[in-house]
Formats: structure tokens, C-alpha cells, sequence
């Protein structure tokens, strides 16, 4: 693995290789603490405004079907909503006690397994879940209940009280969030009146076929660029959903994921030159700031824009879950391709853009 972001590296990447620092070192290394500390720092960034707010509503289908409607459950007893990924190397460890927790507050707690969606599907989640033993209801985001509790990290806490109220957002599964834990079951919610969220509703996405409206998008190095494009007139526009991480932290857990990002990196800057095309980057906010985006741009030699997608707002509005994913645009504004790395023929259809045809 080369280019590697530093300051991410240092982080995520231990997760990678904790299994051998503590053989080595006999203990827990500093930097996997880093990388914990890290995280619970960036949720509780993001989730900071949510402390005390109603917890968003939306109807849930879990793997076996069955369904979950979150504004029923508020109020019913406390719900304990957990993000996580097959991919991510916390969630793995976390794992084991997640489910401890469902075995042990099952009838007092509602727990709720929310699978991100990111490079993640029903057979992934479906496998990882029998592999681990999870019996909790599981469900997969399609981005939507992401966007609504402002998810930054995976895995990522979400404590809901008697009175639908955020009570606890975090990352770790340390003694406070065991405490807080303990709290929300012990609150019997007498002294709070009920209160109803926000319905998470799905972003409409763009498909194929479908006409933009007009769109700004401004890259880290805030320069705007309009869609359909007005500065470039008669330029068609590749967006490159994408995250600064990919192609060294997936590299073990999911390779081929993370050959893929390497891959599509590669061929657009080497193609994009030909001036046909306009081609943007549009990074995850998912274990993604600015920081890591300029980060990734120095230390991978990236000369093409990178759009940071702060809130989640672009992948939703273009129903994106796969990293990497590209879509691609004609002078129009009209929406002439969408292919994921899951596509077969993914990355002959990528040359096929890139070569202008």
C-alpha cells in the first residue's frame, strides 16, 4: 500500500493490524486507542446537536422481513439503534457484545442492527450475519436513515429514551456507553412528555434517463461547478462517488472493493486530460473531513476536483451505495450512465466513458 493518507492511516489502518501489535506488544496498542478515540470524537461531533431532539421516524424492513416502525417503538420502551458495516474492523469486534446486549436487555430494550448500505448488500449482510450469530432484528440503510441521524462513523451508538429523545450518540463500547445504557432502561420517562420526529424520507435519486435540475457543486478548493455545466459549455460531467479510504483500508477486508477505487482513480486521471469530459470526485462523509479529503489530494497526486459531501445530500440525491460508483452526465444535464464496481463489465463501461465514444 502506498500514498497513504497520514493522518487516516494512523488511524483506521491499525484496526487492520491489531491483531499483530498485541502479539507483539502483548496489549492493546496506543494507536488502536487513537483510532477509538478518533471515532467517538467524530460522533459525537456530528450527533452533538441531536442530544435531547426526537429520534427521526421511518418504517423499517429487517432481513427477515419483518417490519419495524420506529415512531411505534418510541415511546414503547428505549431503542438502541446500532450503524455498522461488514467491511469495518470495529464493528467485527464490537460484534460479540452487541449481541450480549440483545440477549440480555431483549425484552426491555429494542435493539436494532442497521447495516450502512456502503459496499454492502443483502448477501454480504446476510452472510456476516449468520457467521456471527446475530440474532437481533437487522436491517440495511439505503442512506436515508444515515442522512437523518447524521452517521459519521461505523459502528455508530444511537440511545433513544421512553420519550423518543436522542439520549447517547458514540462510537465506542466502553463503560459510558454501558452507563448510558443502563440509564435509558432505567428511565421510565415519567417526567418527559412524548415527542414525534421527523419522518426520514428517501432522497429521490436521479436515473438514468432523468434530467438534472440545476446543481453547484463546490470543491474543497472551493471552486463552483455548476450542472449542466455553463463554463464549459458542450462538456459532458463523470461524477466519481468515492471515499479517501478505500483502496488501503478495504484492502484486506474487501480487495476487490478496494482494487476497484485504485482502479478507477487510475483511469480517470489518466483519461480525464483529454479534455472531453469533466470529471469530479464526490468523497463519503463517512470517516471523511476536508482534512482527509486534502490529505488524500497531496498524497495520491489527485489533479481532479474533489467535492466533499458533507451531509450525505449528493449520494442520496443520485441513490449511491457502492464505492466506487460513477455517473455520468451529458451536456444536457441529462443522466446517460450509473455503474457500480458490482457491474461485470464495470470497468470496460468506465472506458467506454472515459474514451469519449
Amino acid at each position: 500500500m502506498t500514498h497513504l493518507p497520514p493522518k487516516l492511516s494512523k488511524l483506521l489502518i491499525v484496526g487492520l493490524l491489531t491483531p499483530l501489535l498485541f502479539v507483539v506488544f502483548g496489549g492493546q496498542a496506543s494507536a488502536e486507542d487513537d483510532f477509538a478515540a478518533e471515532g467517538e470524537r467524530r460522533a459525537k461531533l456530528a450527533g452533538s446537536e441531536l442530544i435531547g431532539t426526537p429520534a427521526p421516524q421511518r418504517e423499517l424492513t429487517t432481513l427477515t422481513g419483518e417490519t419495524l416502525n420506529l415512531q411505534q417503538l418510541y415511546g414503547s420502551k428505549p431503542v438502541y439503534i446500532k450503524f455498522w458495516a461488514t467491511w469495518c474492523v470495529p464493528c467485527r469486534q464490537q460484534m460479540p457484545g452487541f449481541e450480549k446486549i440483545y440477549q440480555q436487555y431483549g425484552e426491555k430494550l429494542q435493539v436494532i442492527a442497521v447495516n450502512t448500505g456502503i459496499s454492502d448488500d443483502i448477501n454480504s449482510v446476510g452472510a456476516f450475519v449468520k457467521q456471527a450469530g446475530l440474532n437481533m432484528p437487522v436491517t440495511i440503510d439505503d442512506g436515508t436513515l444515515a442522512r437523518a441521524f447524521k452517521l459519521r462513523v461505523t459502528p455508530q451508538h444511537f440511545l433513544v429514551d421512553r420519550s423518543g429523545r436522542i439520549a447517547y450518540v458514540g462510537h465506542q463500547d466502553d463503560e459510558a456507553f454501558h452507563q448510558a445504557l443502563e440509564a435509558v432502561i432505567a428511565d421510565k420517562g415519567e417526567n418527559k412528555a412524548p415527542l414525534s420526529g421527523t419522518v426520514a424520507e428517501k432522497a429521490s435519486g436521479y436515473e438514468v434517463g432523468d434530467k438534472l435540475a440545476s446543481l453547484r457543486l463546490t470543491s474543497i478548493d472551493n471552486i463552483d461547478y455548476p450542472l449542466p455545466s455553463t463554463t464549459r459549455q458542450g462538456k459532458a460531467t463523470g461524477l466519481v462517488f468515492f471515499a479517501p479510504w478505500c483502496e488501503w483500508y478495504l484492502a484486506e477486508s474487501e480487495p476487490d472493493t478496494a482494487k476497484s477505487c485504485r482502479l478507477v482513480r487510475q483511469m480517470v486521471e489518466q483519461s480525464a486530460s483529454n479534455g472531453k469530459s469533466q470529471w469530479l470526485h464526490i468523497s463519503t462523509n463517512l470517516w471523511s473531513s476536508r482534512t482527509d479529503l486534502v490529505e488524500y489530494q497531496t498524497n495520491y497526486q489527485t489533479r481532479l476536483p474533489i467535492v466533499f459531501d458533507e451531509e450525505g445530500s449528493l449520494f442520496g440525491q443520485f441513490g449511491v451505495t457502492q464505492l466506487p460508483t460513477i455517473v455520468f452526465i451529458d451536456e444536457s444535464g441529462k443522466v446517460t450512465e450509473k455503474v457500480s464496481r458490482q457491474a461485470p463489465d464495470f470497468a470496460e463501461r468506465l472506458q467506454v466513458l472515459l474514451s469519449g465514444k
